[in-house]
């Protein structure tokens, strides 16, 4: 039987039960823990659920530098870059190399207007290459690249 004065948060005006009444509420204190009412973030269910919702990344950035032969391997990439992945290249180990950079330059470009895409240089030597994929956006009104802070302007 459901004790009305405890459920109304009410003292127990008979004090015969005064026992068996905290004995139940101690009781109840100990198994509100396992069930749900209590939030426990160590808590293993809580990370699996947190899994489920959460939608899984879909895009990535490939990072290209050339190899031994100062060759890029572009070979594949307007495939990734149909996916929606971003690709940075890096030209920076053949800054000794003028017109192999320039080469490797001309190759990149022609890979983003391959796939209707446009090139970007990140610094001013040209040696640091991003191609968005596709439907990315790109703020090219601000020159802002990623996520940065919210500033009042």
């Amino acid at each position: 039987m459901v004790n009305l004065f405890r459920l109304l948060g009410l003292p127990n005006p008979n004090p015969s039960n005064m026992n068996k009444v905290i004995r139940n509420s101690i009781k109840d204190k100990y198994e509100s823990k396992s069930d749900n009412t209590m939030l426990i973030l160590s808590d293993p269910r809580i990370s699996e659920r947190t899994e489920r919702l959460l939608e899984k990344p879909n895009r990535k950035v490939i990072y290209l530098k050339p190899d031994n032969l100062n060759r890029l391997q572009l070979t594949g990439m307007g495939h990734e870059l149909s996916k929606g992945n971003l690709i940075l290249v890096d030209l920076s180990g053949l800054i000794h190399m003028p017109s192999q950079t320039a080469k490797c330059n001309r190759e990149v470009n022609q890979l983003a207007e391959n796939n209707g895409v446009t090139a970007f240089a990140l610094n001013d030597s040209d040696t640091l290459i991003m191609i968005p994929g596709s439907k990315m956006r790109i703020d090219t009104k601000k020159h802002r690249l990623g996520l940065s802070e919210l500033k009042k302007e």
